[in-house]
C-alpha cells in the first residue's frame, strides 16, 4: 500500500481521536461547588495561592483534565484569557480540550488535499485549509458568545424593571436579584443565581457583581453595575437610577432595531453577491465538468481560483466591517 495513503489515514485517525478527547473530556472535571465548599471546612488546609482579602476563584481554575497539561497551560498568560472567553460563551470545555479540538481540526483539514495526490499546490492548499480548520472552532465560540451577550442584553431591561420594583417594595439589593432570577429565563437567570451563590459563600457583594460583569462582558451590564457601585458608595435612590438606566437601554435597543431595518437590504445584497460565484461554480461543474476542471488541473487556473477566493474573502470582510455600526 502507498505510504502516503497510510500516513493520511493515520493523521485522520489521530485528528478524530483528539476531537473526541476534547469533546468528552469535560465529563471528568470535578464539581466546582464541592471544591469551593472544602475551603469552609475547619480541618481543610487553605490553598497556597489564596491570599487574605482577595477572591481566589480565578486562581483555582483547571485548564485540562490532565494535571501535566494543566500545569503546562497555566504558564501562558493566554490560557486564562481563553478560559474566560469559553466561560463567556457558555461552552463547557476546558482550555486544553478546546485546543485539542482546534489542532485536531487543523490536522484533518491539512491532509484532505493529499487524498487527490501529492503536489505543491495540494500542499499549499492543505496549509490554507489547516489554518481555516484551526480557526473554525474559535469562530464558533465567538458566535456563541456574541449570541449569548445579545440575548442577555435583551433580558437586561426586564431584569432592571423587576429589581427596581422589588427595591420600591422594600427588598434589599440581593433579595431583589434573587426575586428577579426566579422570574427570568436563562441565560441571565443562571448568571444571577451564580452571583448570588458566590455572595452567599463569602464573597462581598461588590466582588460578586464585578465577577458577574467579567463573566458576561456586556457594555450594557457594565453600565448597570457601575450605577449600582456608585450608588452603594455615595448613596441615592437606586430604584430611580435603575429606571433611568433601563430607559436608556430601551432607547438603545430601539435605535439598534432601526439600524438593522435600514441595513437589512444591504446585508442581503452582500449575501447574494458573495454566494453567486460559488453557486455558479457548482452549476457549471455539474453541467460541464471538463470545462471547469481547467481551474483545478492547470497552473494558471489554480492561480485564478486562488485569487478569486482571496477576493471573495476580502469583499466579505470589507462589507462586514462597513456594516458594523456601534451604538
Amino acid at each position: 500500500m502507498d505510504p502516503l495513503i497510510i500516513g493520511i489515514a493515520v493523521t485522520i485517525f489521530f485528528a478524530f481521536v483528539l476531537a473526541a478527547v476534547g469533546l468528552t473530556g469535560r465529563g471528568r472535571q470535578e464539581d466546582p461547588m464541592s471544591f469551593r465548599l472544602e475551603a469552609f471546612r475547619s480541618d481543610a488546609p487553605l490553598p497556597q495561592s489564596a491570599t487574605p482579602g482577595k477572591a481566589s476563584f480565578r486562581e483555582k481554575r483547571s485548564y485540562s483534565g490532565l494535571p501535566v497539561l494543566s500545569a503546562f497551560l497555566s504558564q501562558f498568560r493566554g490560557s486564562e484569557a481563553m478560559a474566560i472567553h469559553l466561560e463567556r460563551a457558555a461552552v463547557p470545555l476546558r482550555v486544553g480540550e478546546f485546543y485539542l479540538i482546534r489542532w485536531g481540526m487543523a490536522a484533518l483539514f491539512l491532509v484532505i488535499p493529499f487524498v487527490f495526490g501529492f503536489a505543491i499546490f495540494n500542499l499549499a492548499l492543505g496549509i490554507g485549509l489547516s489554518v481555516i480548520g484551526y480557526m473554525l472552532p474559535a469562530m464558533w465560540v465567538n458566535n456563541k458568545k456574541k449570541s449569548r451577550i445579545n440575548k442577555i442584553n435583551q433580558q437586561l431591561v426586564d431584569l432592571l424593571g423587576l429589581v427596581s420594583n422589588s427595591l420600591k417594595s422594600g427588598y434589599g439589593l440581593m433579595q431583589s436579584f434573587e426575586f428577579a432570577s426566579r422570574q427570568m429565563q436563562p441565560p441571565i437567570a443562571l448568571e444571577i443565581r451564580r452571583m448570588l451563590r458566590e455572595s452567599n459563600l463569602g464573597m462581598s457583594a461588590e466582588d460578586a457583581l464585578n465577577a458577574l460583569g467579567d463573566r458576561i462582558d456586556s457594555s450594557d451590564l457594565d453600565m448597570v453595575l457601575t450605577a449600582i457601585n456608585i450608588q452603594r458608595t455615595v448613596g441615592g435612590n437606586l430604584a430611580e437610577i435603575l429606571d433611568k438606566v433601563a430607559t436608556t437601554m430601551r432607547e438603545r435597543e430601539r435605535i439598534r432595531g432601526e439600524i438593522n431595518t435600514l441595513t437589512a437590504q444591504q446585508k442581503m445584497t452582500g449575501i447574494v453577491i458573495g454566494g453567486l460565484p460559488v453557486f455558479m461554480f457548482a452549476i457549471f461543474m455539474v453541467m460541464n465538468p471538463g470545462y471547469m476542471s481547467l481551474l483545478i488541473t492547470e497552473t494558471i487556473g489554480k492561480a485564478m481560483l486562488g485569487a478569486a477566493i482571496g477576493l471573495q474573502l476580502m469583499g466579505y470582510f470589507s462589507m462586514k466591517r462597513i456594516m458594523a455600526i456601534e451604538i
